[in-house]
């Protein structure tokens, strides 16, 4: 058996310390609930006759008197009645909460197409004035392939002297020279020639050749 140490001995006595507060606590507390419960309520006294209740019945407010209803007054219920109620004010309509049924989706606006183009000038589809024509083109006359080399004869009717290879013609102002050209004036040293099939206007003057 070991010997009982110092340090062992202090906590024995603090355990029994501990322990004697403890129940020092227990007891003083206990004693304090015992006192302090409270005694039962003595039951109410049953009154014996009906007659000590009826005052109290009289003390409360009396209930208004019950209005005659006729049966002209009852409203009559119509099919129409148990129909969901519908939103007021035009086609807009909100979801009724009490509606099972899903609301109708408002149908888009179908878009506008964007406008065609304008059909190009000249085009079967184009609507409006075409443009003038162009200046017609003036064809090229032909070449002159031959020479003047002189001139006879009196001045107000001279007479040319024209010559192309071995070739030699004599021509008056008006006269056809080679199928192909026209004399138009003869000069003292040039001689205007002009063009078959082409305005008098168009001519080319031919001096004389040396």
């Amino acid at each position: 058996m070991k010997p009982v140490t110092s340090s062992t001995r202090r906590q024995l006595y603090l355990l029994a310390a501990l322990a004697t507060v403890l129940i020092l606590a227990v007891v003083r507390w206990g004693g304090k609930g015992a006192a302090s419960a409270p005694a039962p309520a003595s039951a109410p006294a049953v009154s014996g006759s009906p007659e000590q209740d009826r005052p109290a019945a009289r003390a409360r407010p009396r209930a208004s008197k019950e209005k005659n209803i006729s049966p002209e007054d009852v409203p009559i219920v119509t099919l129409q009645d148990l129909e969901p109620p519908r939103a007021r004010g035009g086609d807009r309509a909100d979801r009724n909460i009490f509606d099972p049924r899903q609301p109708t989706a408002t149908p888009r606006p179908t878009p506008t197409p964007p406008p065609p183009p304008p059909p190009a000038p000249g085009s079967a589809a184009f609507i409006g004035p075409l443009p003038p024509p162009g200046p017609t083109a003036t064809p090229v006359p032909p070449e002159v392939a031959f020479k003047f080399i002189g001139s006879f004869g009196p001045k107000d009717r001279p007479v040319a002297v024209l010559i192309a290879g071995d070739q030699l013609v004599n021509a008056r102002a008006g006269d056809v020279v080679f199928d192909r050209f026209i004399v138009r004036n003869i000069g003292y040293e040039s001689v205007d020639i002009g063009f078959v099939g082409y305005p008098p206007s168009v001519t080319k003057r031919l001096g004389m050749a040396q």
